[in-house]
């Protein structure tokens, strides 16, 4: 449930080549959170968690294949970990939940 509280706002912190996102993964934030990610230190292989992300909608799968892209442009690795639930089914949904590597751990 979005609650258009400050809780909503978009936040990506890079702990090594780790990155945690949390807050919503909307078209109301995308562009904050392609700002940071543009920002952010790249690694060889880069783990993006989405443990703390509150709320999706369909622009969260168009970051997760634009973050996969710059990857690739740089030769680096990209794997997504905690993927919500409504992600999931969003991206089952649209038969593209095999194209997003995940993490197993």
């Amino acid at each position: 449930m979005q609650t258009g509280s400050r809780d909503n706002l978009a936040q990506i912190i890079q702990d090594g080549s780790r990155w945690l996102v949390s807050g919503a993964m909307t078209v109301a934030q995308m562009n904050a959170l392609l700002a940071e990610s543009a920002a952010l230190a790249a690694a060889d292989q880069v783990e993006i968690d989405l443990k703390a992300v509150l709320d999706v909608d369909t622009t969260a799968i168009s970051l997760l294949f634009e973050w996969l892209r710059q990857a690739y442009t740089r030769k680096s690795k990209v794997v997504f970990s905690n993927l919500p639930q409504n992600l999931t089914s969003l991206a089952t949904l649209y038969g593209v939940l095999e194209l997003i590597p995940q993490s197993t751990h």
